[in-house]
């Protein structure tokens, strides 16, 4: 039976992935609906499973029903993306219902787990009965949930023009890929399912590759470690920790990394969902065009990434234009997508119970004395290579909130040098004369933005939670919006 992915959300194709590990965890051999069912469960920030678990059913107890129903198998299955017949039939039941009636939209978590309640005499829903499940219960929760809870009801003209005019080129962006000869790459197909069709992106660790996954006839990202870099292992180790930060963030304003292997010559490499949408440093020169109202949405959805990544115990450390991209979801075309954990931090080390060795290989990787980062955006202690923590970030954001409304980075000197130099110690010029809006600057958002530039720590709002509260203060009192719209970011 052929099945379609191609209508499913970032979301649910993360909940499929859940799926496919936790089959190869429970060592069997084929994905089933049992094993989507505990991939919602897994994902602890889709909606379903913030249902479920509201309703007393957690992924332990789930588990434990599906290995009394099934066992733990040896044989494992080394083809990807084989389902049961009665999973394939969920995949295009869900595909099905979100086509259909006077809301057709694609398929998100909640449409998966309505396909699960009405898919008939599946092993799913023996686990369901078996934890005493209500299902009418559950399925009256998930109709009555709106269907912008994610991607918002504002539409944007200007930047949905914009957007355009970047694809045609009639912009130039400083991230742009100069014309070169053809990257060896190109055509080569990875772990015998991705096929390299572009060069999308080009970093200080690795390039991104536009591919296409050649069961599902999606298009992915996979970022590949450059080879001068991968015979070290200290940067192998650097990379391999990047996927393992960026994949236990799951919000749906960060890039979702699923996978991670090794190319045969030992290159490492990460997948990530392609992301259909342009920089926010395609932006800078014609912002302008853009309401501050929608650059507030823009600003405060940044907060939410960035306090979701802190509350896993990830620092983002390269905060800047290039690495923000503004994506098209539903009729929004400025939902916030931040890509490249690549010098993330992670701060849990105690926390996970590593022993000695491992938080000795991790300090190795991001140790105290050691400069990451893009200098225009880097805060005074990043530059000082002191230790850093969530508020490094914080000033990163400043610095990006502060361009975007001047058309200018607020330090930027001759040289690295000079630039970190007035980091570290110049007080960056006031924003009003200097906007590029002919709208006039909000005094609180200009007060705010040079309180994250605040070269000491202590001075800065002491986490994205408290930032994002004061942005949307501010986005209330001027733009009027409600707590509905606020909530689109």
């Amino acid at each position: 039976m052929y099945i379609n992915l191609a209508n499913y959300t970032d979301a649910s194709l993360k909940i499929i992935q859940l799926a496919h590990q936790l089959t190869n965890d429970l060592g069997h051999s084929i994905t089933g609906t049992e094993h989507i069912f505990l991939g919602i469960l897994a994902d602890q920030n889709c909606s379903p499973s913030k249902i479920l678990r509201s309703m007393g059913i957690t992924y332990r107890k789930a588990e434990e029903e599906a290995i009394r129903l099934l066992g733990r198998e040896k044989r494992l299955n080394n083809h990807d993306y084989e389902f049961t017949p009665r999973a394939k039939s969920l995949i295009n039941l869900a595909g099905e219902e979100t086509a259909r009636g006077d809301d057709p939209h694609r398929v998100e978590p909640e449409d998966m787990m309505i396909a699960l309640l009405k898919l008939k005499r599946c092993t799913a829903q023996k686990i369901m009965h078996a934890l005493d499940l209500d299902v009418e219960l559950i399925l009256s929760r998930l109709k009555v949930l709106p269907r912008d809870t994610l991607t918002g009801n504002t539409t944007s003209d200007q930047l949905t023009e914009l957007h355009r005019k970047v694809c045609a080129g009639e912009f130039f962006s400083e991230d742009k890929i100069e014309e070169e000869s053809p990257d060896p790459m190109i055509g080569y197909i990875v772990d015998q399912k991705y096929e390299i069709l572009e060069v999308i992106g080009r970093g200080g660790m690795g390039v991104v590759y536009k591919v296409r996954h050649l069961i599902l006839d999606r298009f992915f990202a996979i970022k590949i470690l450059h080879p001068y870099l991968a015979a070290d292992v200290t940067n192998k180790r650097r990379f391999q920790r990047e996927a393992q930060a960026a994949s236990r963030l799951t919000h749906p304003n960060l890039a979702t990394v699923f996978d991670w292997d090794l190319l045969p010559d030992g290159r490492p490499y990460l997948v990530m969902y392609y992301i259909e949408g342009i920089k926010l440093s395609d932006l800078i020169g014609c912002q302008d065009r853009i309401p501050l109202s929608i650059w507030m949405s823009i600003f405060i959805q940044i907060c939410d990434a960035l306090a979701h990544a802190h509350n896993q115990g990830v620092i983002h450390r390269d905060l800047k234009p290039g690495n923000i991209i503004l994506a098209r979801e539903g009729d929004v075309t400025h939902f916030v997508k931040i890509v490249d954990f690549g010098i993330a931090k992670l701060l849990m080390d105690s926390k996970e119970g590593k022993d000695d060795k491992a938080q000795k290989k991790e300090r190795e990787l991001t140790k105290t004395g050691e400069v990451f980062g893009s200098p225009l955006y880097m805060s005074p202690e990043q530059c000082l290579g002191h230790t850093i923590d969530n508020r490094s970030d914080i000033y990163g954001l400043g610095c990006v909130i502060y361009e975007v409304l001047t058309n200018a980075p607020p330090f930027c000197g001759d040289s690295l040098y000079e630039t970190m130099k007035s980091q570290i110690s110049d007080p960056p010029a006031p924003i009003g004369e200097q906007s590029v809006f002919d709208e006039k600057i909000p005094p609180d958002l200009e007060k705010l933005t040079l309180e994250c530039l605040n070269k000491n720590p202590e001075d800065r709002p002491q986490s994205m939670e408290a930032l994002r509260t004061m942005l949307s203060r501010i986005n209330k009192i001027y733009y009027r919006k409600d707590e509905g719209e606020e909530d689109l970011s």
